[in-house]
């Protein structure tokens, strides 16, 4: 047999794929694993463009650059498989070839079964386990830990530095280590609850067996946090719920509730969601408003009815009246479910005038309708809307009547603690936009989320969530601090004395009351709870005409 015969049967005869392209991205060898883990016949595929034939692959890419890329994740619609990719040079250094080795890891079981020599596999073992979102422990056979992968530290809070070398009882509050039942018992051991020490997460685990030639050699144990079970289930639902075309996809379980204050404004949303009240909510841009409307609204006794949202900031005055009570009317097509109406405080006050006689006294102003829907409204607004009664730029009786019932909602910087899980659940989402398989976020960059102020609250956090990803590598499956943009807090510099910013703001207010009264100085008086001495004593001392 020639020696280039006896190389290629060699070739052939591996358990790794091996396949080659020339200078024209054709494919001029593969092998017959190559064939069984891409699933194509080897006389069909020879000759043929790599890139029409092999998803993701970047063989074209190593041939332009010259560079070699070494195990590298690689997608192949249902399987991953861990690549290398090396550039075949000639005498002047000119790439004329590139051949890529791989492997199939879509389980992690078969490898870990096939793995004869842990040590020497610890680089190629480590570099797998990392990429998954389970927690990893592998055990020797006297159930000591001796390696686990990123997400074990992420969900239990332990560092390979605390638990490598200790018995593997050392993660659990109570009970016995499922490693060392495994050790004793030499079989699988799957789906069993357990509480962890560290956090006391209730988590699912399962145990593995190692055997090398019918010898016992340790276990793999795999940690599902079942919160994250319970939020894939929620994102589920929601998937039901936007194929059924509702309007409303949020419910109360798709809400991140961590902190003490959002527990608090969940509690009375959970409450007043069954009562049929109309409602306020307060709080700044970005917040999650909306999502909390949608979940009342979902959980009340009209959720079978529509959920429309009508935004005022979207909206210009002319055209309110049409919105409301025109010949399209929001009010109508929301009849037996709910309205938000979000900037609520951008409203005209011809609008509020009929809006209160609606709520008042169930008139409804319109040319177009003999009937008077039967709607509740969910208000939504980021001002002091006391404040702006106070000015005249909102009627004070619609504020009585709208605010019975108000809810504010806390800012991203009240609720840090939420953080985590927000960006986890942001994540999921952006995922599902990009056809991405990113798993989570190293703690690094979680404390750098954690230590930004937010001014524009869950919507900047999505944005820079969003950005991160962009800046990803394909073979990335954790977000980094790296990948996160830089984060810089806008300090306003304060200007003048306490005294100088108070008469500032109380000549502005005095204008902008004037202007609201068309000048009647007895009515700016009554308005600010002024004598009309005293209000022209101010207006003489700020200069004001």
């Amino acid at each position: 047999m020639k020696e280039v015969e006896l190389m290629r049967y060699v070739v052939d005869q591996l358990q790794d794929g091996v396949m080659a392209i020339d200078e024209r991205e054709r494919i001029f060898y593969i092998n017959d694993s190559a064939c069984r883990i891409l699933g194509v016949d080897k006389e069909k595929i020879i000759g043929q463009n790599v890139v029409e034939n092999v998803p993701n692959t970047r063989l074209h890419i190593v041939l332009r650059t010259g560079e070699p890329e070494y195990d590298k994740l690689q997608s192949l619609g249902d399987k991953v498989i861990l690549t290398s990719r090396i550039p075949i040079k000639n005498d002047n250094n000119e790439t004329i070839a590139v051949a890529a080795v791989f492997r199939d890891i879509t389980t992690l079981q078969k490898l870990a079964e096939e793995i004869t020599n842990l040590r020497e596999m610890e680089a190629l073992l480590t570099s797998i386990i990392d990429s998954t979102s389970d927690a990893i422990s592998v055990a020797d056979q006297e159930g000591r830990v001796t390696m686990v992968n990123r997400a074990y530290t992420r969900i239990t809070g332990l560092t390979p530095r605390e638990v490598i070398g200790k018995p593997a009882t050392i993660d659990l509050a109570e009970g016995e280590s499922l490693h060392i039942q495994c050790a004793r018992e030499k079989k699988p051991i799957y789906n069993v609850r357990k509480k962890l020490a560290t956090n006391k997460k209730e988590v699912v685990a399962s145990v593995t067996p190692l055997f090398v030639k019918n010898e016992f050699k340790g276990s793999v144990a795999v940690i599902h946090d079942i919160s994250e079970i319970q939020r894939l289930i929620n994102e589920l639902e929601a998937t039901k719920r936007m194929l059924k075309k509702e309007s409303a996809t949020h419910t109360f379980d798709d809400l991140v509730v961590k902190s003490e204050i959002m527990k608090d404004v969940i509690a009375q949303a959970s409450k007043v969601a069954s009562v049929d009240v109309d409602l306020l909510l307060i709080g700044e841009f970005g917040v999650g408003k909306e999502v909390l409307a949608q979940a009342i609204h979902n959980a009340s006794a009209r959720k079978e009815g529509p959920y429309l949202k009508l935004n005022f900031s979207l909206i210009s005055k002319e055209r309110q009246e049409e919105y409301l009570f025109g010949e399209n009317s929001y009010l109508v097509r929301a009849n037996e479910g709910t309205l938000f109406l979000e900037n609520i405080d951008l409203m005209d006050i011809e609008m509020q005038r009929k809006l209160l006689a609606f709520l008042k006294d169930n008139v409804f102003d319109t040319n177009y309708y003999d009937f008077v829907p039967d709607v509740r409204f969910i208000f939504a607004t980021t001002e002091d809307l006391k404040i702006l009664s106070g000015l005249g730029k909102f009627s004070k009786e619609l504020l009585y009547k709208i605010s019975v019932v108000s809810i504010e909602v806390p800012s991203l910087r009240e609720r840090k603690e939420d953080i985590p899980e927000l960006a986890q659940q942001l994540l999921h989402s952006l995922n599902r936009k990009y056809g991405r398989i990113v798993y989570g976020f190293t703690e690094d960059a979680l404390n750098k989320l954690k230590n930004y102020s937010w001014p524009g609250n869950i919507r900047e956090l999505e944005n820079v969530i969003d950005r991160a990803m962009l800046a990803m590598d394909n073979s990335d499956s954790i977000v980094t601090s790296t990948h996160i943009p830089d984060l810089i807090e806008n300090v306003e510099e304060v200007k003048g004395t306490l005294k100088e910013m108070t008469e500032d703001f109380e000549k502005k207010i005095i204008i902008e009351v004037l202007e609201a009264s068309h000048g009647n100085k007895t009515e700016v008086a009554r308005k600010l709870g002024l004598t009309v001495r005293n209000l022209y004593y101010k207006l003489d001392r700020y200069g004001i005409k």
